[in-house]
């Protein structure tokens, strides 16, 4: 093109003389001047535009990658969220399930327990009316065959085991009869077996044969208990010495029943008012160690349990004299 027109030019500077064809020489170099620098600039400005697009398809391509790892880190961000999600709802269900596990693991301990606790009522209730069965028993049979004085086979000495040694003692079959031949056949039948001393008072005397005394759920009624009959006093001018074996009553002097004691010590203020019916032949260092026990604060009950194991009947020989202690 612009070939063209330098031809052109000069053409027609031929054609109209030397000056015009200069001054037309000149014009056409002139316009072929400023198409270059048109051509210049246009391809300047094509190569801007080129980088331009370059450069604006290169921050699309950031801006696409952006917005891509922005999205990956959405999603990672929802997938981590929805897993904390599920987790903290596991979490609370599981939760809820012990809780839920606990609560009616209580609940059947308490229902246990309810159980328990009833079936232990209904044993000691059953307990205790076949105590009172066996105690009517007992008074009914007593009132039929009430004790009275007999002068054979009372002649007896007795060998009571306890858990701190053996006491023997002798009886006095000629001033209280009915007293020894009711310990006598109490003992026969095993009655004292498993009770305990449950009253000891060092220098006065050490109690026991309250068959209650063998149930330690029965502890606050020791003291009360006898066979389910009474017998009749037996007063006498007998001294209450240390040693000596008297039976143990009420108010009533026709209260006794099957609970003794022996003397630690004279107690003259008794005499004539408890049925002396024995005294300590042998074990007079037993005595003194029931008496020396410690006992619980503030009570006469010995702190550690002294038991009657067993008391067993023999005929009394001339060697069973009164050791004095």
């Amino acid at each position: 093109m612009k070939r063209f027109i330098v031809i052109l030019a000069v053409a027609l500077a031929g054609c109209a003389g030397p000056d015009r064809a200069a001054l037309a020489a000149a014009d056409a170099a002139a316009v072929a001047a400023a198409q270059q620098q048109a051509d210049a600039r246009r391809m300047a400005e094509e190569q801007q535009a080129l980088e331009a697009r370059a450069n604006a398809a290169r921050d699309i391509a950031r801006a696409q990658q952006a917005q891509r790892e922005l999205a990956a880190q959405e999603a990672a961000a929802r997938t981590l969220a929805a897993q904390e999600l599920a987790a903290s709802a596991q979490a609370q269900q599981a939760r809820a399930e012990a809780e839920a596990a606990a609560e009616l693991a209580m609940q059947e301990a308490a229902k246990r327990q309810a159980e328990a606790r009833l079936a232990a009522e209904q044993a000691a209730a059953n307990k205790l009316a076949a105590d009172k069965a066996a105690a009517d028993a007992a008074a009914a049979a007593a009132r039929e065959q009430t004790v009275t004085p007999a002068a054979g086979g009372l002649d007896v000495v007795a060998e009571v085991e306890t858990t701190a040694g053996t006491l023997v003692v002798g009886f006095f079959p000629d001033i209280a009869p009915g007293h020894v031949k009711n310990f006598v056949e109490l003992a026969r039948k095993g009655f004292y077996d498993g009770t305990r001393f449950h009253r000891v008072i060092p220098g006065f005397m050490i109690q026991g044969g309250d068959p209650l005394s063998k149930d330690p759920t029965k502890k606050a009624m020791w003291g009360t208990g006898d066979p389910g009959y009474k017998i009749k006093a037996e007063f006498s001018t007998r001294p209450h010495l240390r040693g000596t074996l008297s039976m143990a009553r009420g108010s009533n002097p026709d209260s006794a029943g099957s609970q003794f004691f022996i003397c630690h010590a004279a107690a003259p203020h008794l005499d004539r008012s408890y049925s002396a019916f024995g005294e300590l032949l042998a074990g007079h260092d037993v005595l003194d160690r029931i008496a020396a026990a410690p006992n619980q604060p503030g009570s006469d009950r010995p702190v550690e349990a002294v038991l009657v194991r067993k008391v067993t009947l023999r005929p009394r020989t001339a060697a069973d004299a009164r050791k004095d202690g």
